[in-house]
């Protein structure tokens, strides 16, 4: 059976990536905490590589590239992001840009994964919604090739296992891009109660990012990833988890219903 290291095994993708290769493969996980990196590498064939976002990310995840290389890892699977690049001024997309670039040069055979906006970032407003029935969001009409975390999972667990994927880079997006408004209308169905899309301007946003108690770094992520929303840099929708999994991609009004009790006013979801 193939070997694989799971790093970031607690985080939100890592957990399924996990349940996707417990049947397949001999799973081993690592977190930064979790004993000597060497030690959790060794035996290894094959690498799933994602380490906490934040300022650290970048020391940890070329740490453990350079650990695969000296252990003779035949495969790198890179978690990384939609418009990942060296020079972005977006704090996750520059650390995603510097670790791939660093995994290039380690001569490792690669695969890396670039999912879209994740569905689960809604979680985030989740109960501002449930409570007041609104969802808030600076897009300027513009649509969101949003996918779920699971597919992410899913799409990396097909890479890790099957050959032929060394070398390529897959864009991952859902099966469709989709207003903001369209959300608020998969949360109505789902919940039963009305909620309603409120799009605010750069300006209106600003001080919600800047005064939700967020990391600085995650603040001006958030903040940029939405100026990419408003430029319609993630209208554009790619095929490949239907492809690589055989299965299609997951679709919004799908998320709201799995996730429907941390929209629906806690006076019913009680």
């Amino acid at each position: 059976m193939t070997r694989i290291l799971v790093t970031g095994a607690r985080g939100a993708v890592g957990t399924h990536v996990v349940r996707e290769l417990t049947h397949a493969a001999t799973v081993r996980t690592w977190s930064h905490d979790a004993g000597p990196l060497r030690q959790a590498m060794d035996g290894i064939d094959r690498v799933y590589l994602c380490a906490a976002d934040g300022p650290g990310k970048v020391h940890a995840e070329t740490a453990i590239i350079d650990a695969a290389a000296e252990q003779g890892v035949e495969r790198i699977v890179k978690l990384s992001a939609l418009h990942a690049d060296p020079a972005s001024p977006l704090p996750a997309h520059r650390w995603h840009g510097e670790i791939e670039a660093h995994l290039r040069r380690s001569g490792v055979p690669a695969v890396i994964l670039r999912p879209a906006f994740f569905m689960t970032n809604l979680l985030m407003v989740a109960e501002s919604v449930a409570r007041t029935g609104t969802l808030h969001a600076p897009t300027d009409g513009r649509r969101t090739a949003m996918i779920d975390i699971r597919d992410v999972a899913a799409v990396a667990a097909v890479t890790l296992l099957d050959e032929g994927h060394a070398g390529r880079s897959y864009d991952l997006t859902g099966p469709a891009a989709v207003t903001f408004t369209e959300v608020a209308a998969a949360l109505t169905e789902a919940t039963g109660f009305p909620v309603r899309f409120a799009d605010l301007t750069e300006e209106q946003a600003r001080p919600r990012f800047e005064n939700a108690g967020l990391p600085d770094w995650l603040a001006t992520q958030l903040s940029g990833v939405f100026a990419l929303i408003r430029a319609g840099g993630f209208e554009h929708t790619t095929g490949h988890v239907e492809a690589l999994t055989g299965r299609p991609a997951r679709d919004i009004t799908g998320f709201a219903q799995d996730f429907v009790s941390a929209f629906t006013p806690a006076r019913v979801a009680l």
